[in-house]
């Protein structure tokens, strides 16, 4: 009987981190309209960021790290997804599903005609690279 309740206990909490750890590394449905809180260059990483911020209040931050200008194909995408929580930087794989629906945010707002150069110049490292 204790084996079968320290077992569930176990699982359950191996489902709640796997939940949690879905959370802070997924892509946010942010509420329209998004607008752009903060964008900035760090020349010391060669770092580009993107901060968004949903009709919500919700923000994403996204960036490209790496020799934008002259090797795009190997920067490296990243992205925090829930800063007011866990200030986590999720870093997904090159093509990976993560990058795709992070192209497909950034796609809704180059199409809404968001006029910002970052916004545009990581959609276009993006789309070139998928």
């Amino acid at each position: 009987m204790f084996k079968s309740i320290a077992l569930a206990t176990l699982l359950v909490v191996l489902v709640a981190f796997l939940g949690f750890q879905y959370y802070i590394t997924s892509v946010p449905d942010l509420a329209e309209p998004i607008s752009v809180e903060e964008t900035r260059f760090i020349e010391r990483d060669s770092s580009l960021l993107v901060t968004l911020r949903g009709n919500n209040g919700r923000h994403f931050t996204v960036g490209l790290r790496g020799d934008i200008e002259n090797k795009p194909e190997e920067t490296a995408l990243f992205f925090i997804s829930n800063p007011d929580l866990v200030p986590y930087v999720y870093w997904p794989g090159l093509r990976s599903n993560d990058e795709k629906r992070v192209l497909e945010l950034l796609e809704d707002l180059v199409e809404k005609e968001v006029r910002d150069g970052a916004i545009s110049r990581i959609y276009e490292v993006l789309k070139n690279r998928n």
